[in-house]
């Protein structure tokens, strides 16, 4: 495993995301999988529920006219065997007439699972969160 296999399955989501389409990004996590916001953390069981958590995020994004995401750099880090970290800054979201909509950066734990690299969790985080020591 190495950081150009981490960056093609994280694109491969974005593809899907961009696509929206649900049952695809899906695919892309663990069953269960986790996804952590400021609004909560969601335990996702299995890949359906994951597909209709997911569509459940797009209402309000649709109703901002949410148009695609274009991502920044990825950082990636390997944290035991077969485990691994992917950070990525500068996720910008675009309104369908192209100006931004907002910017935030996802951390995403990724495991090696026999032939693919599965993502465990997604952890959302503002612009600026590594500046912003406690």
């Amino acid at each position: 495993m190495n950081a150009d296999s981490i960056k093609k399955t994280v694109d491969s989501y974005i593809a899907a995301w961009n696509a929206r389409d649900f049952e695809r990004m899906a695919a892309h996590f663990t069953e269960p999988a986790v996804f952590v916001l400021a609004s909560g953390t969601h335990v996702l069981p299995t890949r359906a529920a994951l597909a209709e958590f997911l569509r459940a995020i797009f209402v309000p994004l649709e109703a901002r006219s949410f148009g695609h995401t274009v991502i920044g750099a990825i950082t990636s880090r390997a944290l035991a065997d077969g485990l691994f970290l992917a950070e990525v800054d500068d996720i910008r979201r675009y309104h369908r007439d192209g100006h931004l909509l907002e910017t935030i950066e996802v951390q995403y734990t990724l495991r090696r699972e026999a032939d693919a690299l599965l993502i465990v969790s997604a952890l959302w985080c503002d612009p600026g969160w590594r500046q912003r020591l406690l």
